[in-house]
């Protein structure tokens, strides 16, 4: 649940912007407009309290909370309380073989652009970016084949100028390992396909074998906290950041 409390009128103190239920893809401008913030042309403070034990999380696409494009000039504090937690979107892994594993989110984004205020994250709780889903091991190459070979009683072998003889498939390649949920860790790639091979024998080769695919990559996971090169202190509170901040 959220509750605006408008401290004593904005041009005297701050928006205080209270969470207190789990949800998800918070939006701190959008909250803040609807308790009565213009971005164009208020610089009024900002403060949100995420209560005890609430959890923030994200849906594709999205960090799990979001400044928006608040006032440059306007001053925002989020206190994370302890037990709460922020999640990032964890990435998809790789659907098909060769194909990469889906990005992770931010847990927090600052959009605040050419900002000049005061910016402050107290976490007590815990915040972890989204982790990056696995790469999937790449096809293995094609079988390749040689002429057929034909052996008389004698042991005279001939090779025959028609049809073919194909050996093995590749195997596919091993997947790689997705990020832990929550903990803004990176997927890592597939391993390649295996090439195919040929049939024994000497005879010439008339389908060439082919290589194995490349594995796709992994995910890149998203930041814990993201300050979009803005200065935000963060280290103030007892709280546990999993992933990058910066």
């Amino acid at each position: 649940m959220f509750m605006p409390a408008v401290q004593g009128g904005h041009a005297i103190n701050d928006i205080t912007l209270d969470i207190t239920s789990n949800t998800s893809d918070v939006n701190i401008l959008t909250l803040a407009t609807a308790a009565g913030y213009s971005a164009g042309s208020d610089t009024t403070a900002i403060i949100v309290n995420v209560a005890s034990g609430v959890a923030i999380t994200a849906t594709s696409g999205n960090p799990a909370m979001r400044t928006g494009a608040l006032n440059a000039a306007s001053n925002l504090t989020i206190n994370i309380a302890s037990g709460a937690t922020f999640c990032g979107f964890d990435g998809a892994n790789g659907a098909s073989n060769g194909a990469a594993g889906g990005n992770g989110t931010d847990a927090i984004l600052f959009e605040i652009t050419s900002g000049t205020g005061t910016y402050e994250v107290v976490n007590n709780g815990t915040v972890g970016g989204g982790s990056g889903g696995f790469g999937r091991g790449g096809s293995g190459g094609s079988a390749g084949a040689r002429r057929p070979q034909t052996c008389d009683s004698k042991g005279f072998c001939s090779c025959s100028f028609s049809g073919a003889v194909y050996g093995s498939a590749g195997g596919t390649g091993s997947n790689g390992t997705a990020g832990a949920s929550c903990m803004g860790q990176n997927g890592t790639a597939g391993g390649t396909g295996g090439s195919g091979s040929y049939p024994g024998g000497s005879c010439p080769i008339v389908v060439t074998a082919g290589s194995g695919q490349a594995g796709g990559a992994g995910g890149t996971a998203g930041k814990a906290l993201n300050k979009s090169g803005l200065t935000v202190t963060h280290g103030n509170g007892s709280g546990t950041y999993n992933g990058t901040v910066g």
